[in-house]
């Protein structure tokens, strides 16, 4: 469950040809799944995902993985 036909076509979809990305790390930070961090001075934030990719690919995995947590029985870190 959260991960079914949909969410697997729109991330081939995505990723449209694989050798593009010399390290599988590359592929979140293809769909703007990395954190954003805000650094001056001083100040130093994290303001969560930088948004940038296809917003429709980000939606789906991120529902996705929203309901994989939902439905674990298990407490995790």
């Amino acid at each position: 469950p959260g991960v079914g036909s949909m969410v697997a076509l729109s991330f081939r979809a995505g990723v449209d040809e694989p050798g593009r990305f010399g390290r599988s790390r590359s592929v979140p930070a293809h769909f703007g799944l990395t954190p954003t961090r805000y650094q001056s001075g001083e100040i130093d934030q994290e303001k969560g995902i930088s948004k940038c990719g296809d917003p429709s690919i980000r939606w789906v995995l991120v529902e996705a993985a929203g309901i994989i947590l939902r439905l674990s029985k298990k407490s995790s870190p």
